[in-house]
């Protein structure tokens, strides 16, 4: 019965959807790739929200469901045929409202191939931002290959017309790609390689650490971007696109690095929160993919402390084939980058052997089944200047160890992923 209804309540939304965007017009800025693309969309709205009437998916609200739900200004029903039918019957309201957002900002994601196809069939975006990709891209369970991964997102690229806009990860070479797709303007943001975006002196500030900071370039100017409980080049990757699209919306540079500076943070998503025991977390329990992964254990690696460097790795999903070997090569770049290592879940015993095979020494290594457990141990041998890199996908509730160890000056409502009620239970 569920299966049958879920695709006629979809079809229903996205018909009030296309009626909602002919009747207002708004413009669309449609974020989408493998990597960073919740925080990039966050960090955009940010940007933008004080100059526009604008609205953003919600928390990660990207697939056939969320971005209809996202221009309805709706939230899911979750299973409750209840709140669906109040939600299909809103809907019908939104078209003929007389106030509407001049700007939305949504994130565009695909678990299978021809989902972002279908939504790029009626969702014509005059910005389309394509992030990051990893070897093994994550959701990439239900593709054939990689390359198909990437045609997918690549779909959002072609939706542009030649006045539109594709914004693109210079650093990334899948994303490069994908310039040939459209005849769309280009702007490149990026670290590494030449781009009309480009941060550089990327460091960490405050002891103990409070965020990262860096310098941008841009047409030969220079800005400095501050951005607090964050950690690594990953927040600056998601930062950059923002800039670029303040520019395009003649938003100062300057104005545009201070709304990133005070904007609310992600949660679960490189933060830094503090411990107990006088501990430093870097909470990046969203999910997980190896690329994104191994960018959180090289962060790790970079920091400096008095401490240990301390590693909690849980199961990393959708991976299809590669599950192994991939977690296998991440248990590599753990032996080099914590002194401790703890990981959570059956396929995350393969990060244990990897770390092993690194000369990491087993007297240093813990398995552990679920997350509370991690949590457990976690509590047990934590010590001033610490710091505890925690990962997972999303099934495996790594937030659950984080709130075992969080300091009482956190409440866990605020600053941890999945404590809305429907998660209760799962």
């Amino acid at each position: 019965m569920k299966d049958l209804i879920k695709p006629i309540i979809i079809r229903i939304l996205t018909w009030e959807a296309k009626l909602v965007l002919a009747k207002h017009k708004p413009f669309i800025i449609g974020v989408t790739g493998n990597l960073g693309k919740t925080s990039t969309k966050d960090a955009i709205y940010a940007v933008m929200k004080q100059h526009y009437y604008t609205r953003r998916s919600e928390k990660s609200m990207n697939s056939e469901f969320g971005v209809p739900l996202t221009i309805l200004g709706e939230k899911s029903g979750w299973s409750n045929p209840i709140k669906w039918i109040v939600i299909i019957v809103r809907g019908v309201f939104v078209i003929w409202q007389k106030s509407y957002p001049t700007h939305l900002v949504l994130e565009i994601g695909a678990d299978r191939p021809g989902d972002i196809k279908s939504i790029a069939g009626w969702i014509k975006p005059n910005i389309t931002v394509v992030t990051q990709f990893g070897q093994v891209p994550v959701h990439i369970e239900f593709f054939p290959d990689r390359d198909a991964v990437i045609t997918e997102k690549g779909y959002l690229v072609k939706a542009l017309n030649e006045t539109g806009l594709f914004i693109y990860n210079a650093d990334d070479n899948d994303a490069k790609k994908l310039i040939e797709t459209t005849n769309a303007r280009k702007v490149s943001i990026g670290i590494h390689e030449e781009a009309d975006f480009r941060a550089d002196n990327i460091k960490f500030y405050g002891h103990p650490i409070e965020g990262t900071e860096a310098d941008i370039t841009v047409a030969n100017s220079k800005h400095h971007m501050v951005l607090p409980e964050v950690a690594g080049k990953s927040s600056i990757y998601c930062a950059l696109p923002a800039l670029a699209i303040a520019r395009e919306l003649n938003i100062s540079l300057e104005v545009a690095c201070a709304s990133l500076r005070d904007a609310d943070k992600p949660k679960g998503r490189m933060r830094f929160l503090s411990g107990m025991n006088n501990s430093t977390i870097i909470d990046d329990t969203y999910n997980a993919s190896p690329k994104a992964t191994e960018h959180g254990l090289k962060t790790l690696s970079e920091m400096e402390t008095k401490g240990r460097k301390i590693a909690v790795l849980g199961d990393m999903l959708e991976l299809g084939s590669h599950t192994r070997d991939e977690h296998y090569k991440i248990g590599m770049i753990a032996a080099k980058s914590c002194h401790k290592l703890y990981t959570v879940g059956i396929r995350a015993r393969a990060i244990a052997e990897g770390a092993l095979d690194g000369k990491m020494h087993d007297d240093n290594i813990m398995q552990c089944d679920t997350a509370i457990d991690a949590g457990k141990e976690l509590a047990q041998v934590l010590g001033p200047n610490d710091i505890i890199y925690m990962k997972g996908s999303q099934g495996i509730r790594m937030e659950r160890a984080v709130k075992m160890i969080l300091a009482e000056t956190h409440e866990p409502k605020k600053v941890l992923v999945r404590q809305e009620k429907e998660w209760s239970s799962r």
